[in-house]
């Protein structure tokens, strides 16, 4: 049974990076894309996913545990000084086109709930329903560096603009690694924390620190 559930879910996987794909290809058969448009379309279809997601919760009624139950004052605290980074980011780094602010909107939020909520929200629940908190933590980590093998459209792409004899196999490779080092790392605090807000804290700080 469990493996069952698993192949469904990688299959959900890649049905929604095959999606993804799919409505990049066909916006861009009418938009010129470049890296602005490029991001838009991604946030387009990450929102409407994440409100597809929070639907499907309300109506399946599931408890995923996503906000936390205990030292709430602690996570408020967290979350102002995670958007005051996050709003300074561009002063300090001294970025200010819409293109860098759209971008990082998209990487440090945007991103970040829609990769936590199917990751750390709704695998995480399917798996330790089934077995235990700790085999979801295993089986969401792995399934979450496979997941960035997903996005190899978008990389193709921006490697073409930078270095089109890039080694795309080895950034792949290194791509998948990172995202299962990463995914150690969120489904930590998930796992000590029970609730998915406090992986997607971790989350958004990194990925606006690497903006």
């Amino acid at each position: 049974m469990k493996i069952k559930k698993i192949a469904i879910i990688m299959i959900i996987l890649s049905l929604i990076q095959i999606l993804r794909i799919l409505l990049k290809n066909i916006v861009f058969i009418f938009v010129e894309r470049t890296l602005f448009t490029d991001a838009i379309v991604s946030i387009t279809f990450m929102i409407i996913m994440i409100f597809g997601m929070l639907i499907i919760i309300k109506k399946c009624k599931k408890e995923l545990n996503i906000l936390p139950k205990n030292n709430l004052k602690i996570y408020v605290i967290l979350t102002i000084i995670l958007a005051l980074f996050i709003i300074t980011t561009p002063i300090i780094t001294k970025k200010y086109s819409l293109y860098n602010i759209c971008f990082l909107i998209y990487g440090s939020i945007i991103t970040v709930i829609f990769e936590e909520l199917i990751f750390r929200g709704f695998i995480w629940k399917e798996i330790s329903d089934t077995k235990n908190d700790m085999f979801a933590y295993i089986t969401s980590t792995i399934l979450f560096g496979i997941w960035h093998f997903g996005y190899i459209d978008t990389i193709l792409w921006r490697t073409s603009l930078v270095n089109p004899n890039a080694d795309i196999l080895n950034i792949m490779f290194w791509k998948v690694i990172t995202g299962i080092i990463l995914g150690i790392v969120f489904g930590f605090f998930r796992y000590k924390n029970k609730n998915t807000y406090s992986s997607i804290l971790l989350h958004s700080f990194i990925n606006a620190f690497g903006s």
